[in-house]
């Protein structure tokens, strides 16, 4: 099999009517240490808003996490990720064949970083930080690249000043890393393209990564812009595996499952698993987030499922899942050449004899006491009785608009992405121009952590 080498990163450390989605679980004992990230590692601001944060950004964190191993005093240490530095949504912009999204890069130069976690009572401080770099050494950026595939989705990359920004090859979403003690190396996944990134601890760079079209297939860089893998985590056999943010659609029909991907580095072997979203807590699955995975065993996962449910309040549900009889989707598809995201009815799954995962429910974050709004990582701690979740931050900042428009209720419109970027970077409103102006202001988000201690052992699920 074909891989695509690159160089970046561092640090060591069923059948298908027997799915079970019960709706409550024994609660667990929660709570949120202090994460403390010294002054030190704060990220200087750009001139431009220099005034407005004197003391630089503090490192937005939760990006993926992952457990790597007990101290002998009984601290835990944690790697996570930074993503790809200070962005917020930005106007829609009119490309070649209609509108895509865009997110401004408050700071396009940044280079995504792994960061190192000690967790000890009711405080984890941040003791390392590690930019990716790529094959020369040169730090990588968080500016998306171009489609991988035609027909690929990508947002557009704009500066402070509303001016589009050029795609980076390089560039790199990091949403999830886990250390491979078996292998001596990080494994990282990319939220963009989507892609799965080996990582030498040495020296912080990327030795080889899966895409689609090389190791991957094509069809999962259909995904939405920014919705490619989400979290990583290796089996106690070596087996890596992590999954897509959310689902598939075909012909804009969102499917009712999203991809779990296997990859055996031994072998080289890839398979995709389906791992079926719970209509039953969810009223849209187009609107879930399946946003991290935790190889408990081969085969036996944790997977974080998020989304807005039938009442419109954020759920935040966290299951275990069995993939023992769960069937190799990797490159199926139907007798017309399609996915098997066309099957929305459960009913033909059956019929063509295809199993989804079996996952039944462990926690209920938020009836747990878990507080904000959505978790963006999670992983288990080495006593396999505790789960750590974080919350990441968009870095201290917020956006905010200055002469707003006003929709046809007479309500502001103050969401950037229902603007479109018009000539001169002027941002126009229902197809006319608008005096509205986007800034930036601190915001009072801050990197949260909050530790989890289950009534059993996550292997007893």
């Amino acid at each position: 099999m074909a891989f695509r080498f690159v160089r970046c990163l561092t640090l060591a450390v069923l059948a298908l009517a027997a799915q079970s989605f019960p709706s409550r679980a024994q609660a667990p004992d929660i709570r949120s240490p202090e994460v403390v990230v010294p002054a030190s590692m704060n990220i200087p601001a750009p001139e431009g808003l220099k005034a407005q944060f004197p003391q630089g950004f503090t490192p937005g964190l939760g990006f993926g996490l992952n457990c790597a191993q007990a101290q002998p005093d009984g601290a835990m240490v944690l790697h996570t990720l930074t993503g790809r530095g200070p962005t917020l949504a930005g106007p829609m912009v009119a490309v070649p064949g209609g509108l895509v999204p865009s997110s401004v890069f408050v700071l396009p130069g940044f280079a995504p970083a792994i960061a190192t976690m000690r967790l000890f009572g009711n405080k984890a401080e941040v003791v390392g930080m590690l930019p990716l770099k790529d094959e020369d050494g040169t730090p990588l950026t968080g500016l998306p690249p171009a489609p991988v595939i035609t027909g690929g989705q990508a947002e557009a990359p704009l500066d402070l000043a509303l001016n589009r920004l050029a795609n980076n090859p390089h560039g790199i979403d990091p949403q999830g890393v886990a250390y491979d003690f078996k292998r001596g190396v990080f494994w990282l996944v990319d939220g963009y393209r989507p892609a799965l990134a080996r990582v030498s601890p040495r020296d912080g760079r990327v030795s080889s990564m899966l895409v689609p079209g090389d190791g991957l297939e094509d069809y999962l860089a259909t995904c939405r812009a920014g919705w490619g893998f989400s979290g990583v985590s290796i089996s106690p056999t070596g087996k890596i595996y992590t999954i897509m943010r959310g689902v598939l659609s075909v012909g804009g029909k969102p499917a009712i499952f999203s991809r779990i991907v296997e990859f055996d580095p031994d072998t080289e072997r890839v398979r995709q698993l389906p791992y079926p979203i719970d209509e039953e807590a969810f009223a849209d699955p187009s609107q879930v987030s399946t946003g991290e995975v935790v190889a408990v065993a081969d085969k036996r996962l944790l997977v974080l499922e998020q989304g807005p449910g039938k009442d419109g309040r954020p759920r935040s549900l966290i299951y275990a899942v069995d993939l023992t009889q769960t069937s190799n989707i990797n490159r199926v598809f139907n007798d017309a050449g399609q996915p098997i995201e066309v099957l929305t009815d459960r009913a033909q799954w059956s019929k063509m004899k295809l199993n989804l995962a079996r996952k039944t429910l462990v926690v209920d974050l938020h009836a747990a006491g878990f507080k904000d709004r959505y978790a963006e990582s999670m992983t288990l701690l080495s006593d396999g009785l505790t789960l750590a979740v974080m919350s990441g931050h968009g870095f201290g900042l917020e956006a905010q608009i200055a002469g707003y428009a006003s929709d046809e209720s007479g309500r502001p419109v103050l969401d950037a992405p229902r603007y479109q970027l018009g000539q001169g970077g002027v941002l126009t409103y229902a197809g006319q121009p608008t005096k509205a102006v986007i800034s930036f202001k601190p915001s009072r988000e801050t990197p949260r952590l909050w530790v989890a201690t289950l009534p059993k052992k996550v292997s007893d699920y």
